[in-house]
């Protein structure tokens, strides 16, 4: 049965004057289109509690996964955990044609629109700031980041995640400008549209939700291969330079370099790691930013199906961190074995390395 939705559309020629007209808009074709949107909300949601579950309770087993960087990749996954728990309702309300189906709780849907905005909202500032934190860790000065990797500052950006998006969703519980609640066109718990100020109210949370995030965290990789490609370079050029010496000394200078670079290498590993995160969230966020901008027939089709590739992006960070983070492989590794006292708690040093290295490794630690 398809899903027939007269769509208003109100242009303002004065305060005073106004004309309107209407056109239907069929978003659903088939029931059976609005049965795989809801299955996939329910796939989202079970990969996704899953695998968040597994990163949070990494990072509280080993003390090795404890790093700056870290701190927002558990608040990422805490945002994405708590998405997941909306996605449930989210099935329940497309799989309804008539209405919102629990007349008596439709604060629940109220309530799932509120934490899906919140958390995407909070997600993207916490690859923002990862970005950040990558960018002042490898390019910037020792005591640059670490004023940057203080508990107050850490806390406080860690707060400013959260109660940015908060803020934005507050405003339309507060308020007439804008609604939460049950979207009679797309069947989904998120704005209504028939609201006078829906197309306003959209705009806040592309401008507060996207623009500055992702230009920040394009800046801070950019500059970051940047440094690195000019570092690999004078790497290389010191060591055709460097002059021969006493066997030993030349002995202690290569273990030396040797280790600095498996170091320097891991470090890049865990960027690559997450610049995966941010385009996995770039290919999901963008197109679903776009449609909700252009108000056209195609757009109005297309923005369920996208509203489910953004809402999937919540477990694919988990997938990520498994197959391609060193340090979240091992201790996943080790969780689904049920090896505990195997999860790594430390860098492993030996020998001669030990001693002349620890500042580098504390340092590198540090950064990751």
């Amino acid at each position: 049965m398809a899903n027939e939705t007269l769509i208003s559309e109100m242009n303002t020629t004065s305060y005073d004057n106004t004309t309107s007209s209407e056109r239907m808009i069929i978003i659903y074709q088939h029931y059976f289109e609005r049965q795989i949107i809801a299955a996939l909300f329910i796939m989202a949601a079970i990969v996704g509690t899953t695998g968040n579950s597994l990163v949070i309770i990494a990072v509280a087993l080993s003390k090795k996964l404890r790093t700056p960087t870290n701190v927002f990749v558990v608040n990422l996954a805490i945002a994405d955990l708590l998405a997941c728990t909306a996605l449930p309702w989210q099935s329940l309300s497309v799989l309804h044609e008539d209405g919102w189906p629990l007349e008596d709780a439709y604060w629940i849907c109220v309530a799932s629109a509120s934490v899906l905005i919140t958390c995407g909202t909070c997600s993207i500032n916490n690859l923002a700031l990862i970005a950040v934190t990558r960018w002042v860790g490898i390019t910037k000065p020792k005591h640059t980041a670490h004023r940057m990797r203080s508990h107050r500052t850490l806390a406080v950006m860690v707060a400013l995640t959260w109660l940015i998006p908060c803020g934005c969703v507050l405003v339309p519980l507060v308020s007439d400008f804008g609604e939460l609640g049950y979207e009679k066109i797309y069947s989904l718990c998120s704005w209504d549209t028939s609201n006078p100020y829906s197309m306003y109210f959209n705009i806040l949370l592309l401008a507060i939700g996207y623009p500055v995030q992702f230009v920040t965290i394009i800046f801070c990789y950019t500059s970051i291969f940047a440094f690195v490609r000019r570092n690999n370079r004078e790497m290389t050029m010191a060591s055709k330079q460097r002059a021969p010496s006493v066997s030993a000394k030349v002995s202690a200078s290569v273990s030396t370099t040797s280790l600095r670079k498996k170091l320097w290498q891991r470090k890049l590993d865990v960027t690559k790691n997450l610049v995966y995160i941010v385009l996995a969230f770039a290919v999901s966020q963008t197109p679903y930013c776009v449609v909700l901008l252009l108000y056209t027939d195609l757009s109005y089709r297309l923005t369920p199906y996208f509203a489910v590739i953004l809402f999937c992006n919540c477990c694919v960070n988990p997938i990520i961190y498994a197959t391609s983070h060193p340090d979240f492989k091992e201790a996943f590794r080790h969780m689904i074995k049920c090896r505990r006292r195997e999860i790594p708690q430390s860098y492993q040093r030996n020998g001669q390395q030990k001693h002349q290295l620890t500042s580098d490794q504390t340092e590198s630690n540090d950064k990751l």
